[in-house]
């Protein structure tokens, strides 16, 4: 069995760790045989490491995929090549992936302390309707304080009604979480994920950080917060502006 841990945050968005570093940790202190770098509305993280992991430095590979912030909560997009727009109406995100041959989970469900899907999309998107592309898998462990709250309930749900593939998933935003939370799978590369989680082969596995460990992030959880709340903003609206300004110049 492979493991995977598709959800890392780097400093492109809200992580503390550059890409390099998270190459490294993965390569010297995990023995994850997948990664994605799935970082807050953009995929500059993602391309990047794919670009590292392509020169065969490593031992494991990596998967395009990054964080949309959609008008009903976070969704993971991956096997995307142009970044998706932020704030968009959630059924015109899944529209844009679609489009662009990639796939979709939901992130730390239904959880109250994060912009998450709500129970009645995650239904809604178990069943799409013909034409239409719904959820291929729901995180049902994310290892972090926002995923626990609601991890019981996203595990039953999903075994009682959603029935989508299952997945683990860190959400690290510091190199000592990566692999928390990871998904397990048979096979090691890409192609193999990407089948069993059409087949529905998938395992989350991994645990929650405890209280000691998360003590210890405490003294880095200011500048994190200033990074999250402050600077990604910033960059998302400066984005926005300069797209805006280029549309007006055409």
């Amino acid at each position: 069995m492979g493991k995977a841990d598709l959800h890392i945050h780097s400093e492109y968005s809200d992580g503390m760790a550059s890409v390099s570093q998270i190459l490294e940790y993965v390569q010297d202190k995990t023995d994850l045989d997948l990664i994605a770098i799935a970082d807050h509305d953009t995929l500059e993280g993602s391309l990047d490491a794919r670009a590292l992991v392509a020169e065969g430095k490593y031992r494991f590979e990596v998967m395009v995929g990054m964080e949309v912030t959609t008008r009903e909560g976070h969704l993971l997009a991956y096997d995307i090549q142009e970044p998706i727009p932020m704030l968009q109406p959630l059924d015109k995100v899944l529209a844009m992936v679609q489009e662009q041959g990639g796939f979709c989970i939901a992130p730390h469900p239904m959880s109250w302390l994060i912009f998450s899907l709500s129970e009645s999309n995650i239904r809604r998107l178990s069943a799409p309707q013909p034409g239409e592309m719904g959820l291929l898998g729901i995180e049902v462990l994310s290892a972090t304080p926002a995923g626990w709250v609601a991890h019981e309930r996203a595990k039953w749900a999903n075994q009682e009604e959603f029935h989508l593939a299952e997945l683990g998933g860190s959400d690290a935003h510091f190199l000592e979480f990566i692999g928390k939370g990871y998904t397990e799978f048979p096979g090691h590369t890409p192609e193999d994920f990407r089948r069993a989680l059409r087949e529905k082969k998938t395992l989350a596995a991994g645990s929650f950080p405890t209280l000691q460990e998360q003590g210890g992030i405490i003294p880095r959880a200011i500048p994190q917060f200033w990074r999250s709340l402050i600077l990604l903003p910033g960059r998302h609206l400066r984005r926005a502006w300069n797209a805006l300004r280029q549309d007006r110049e055409r």
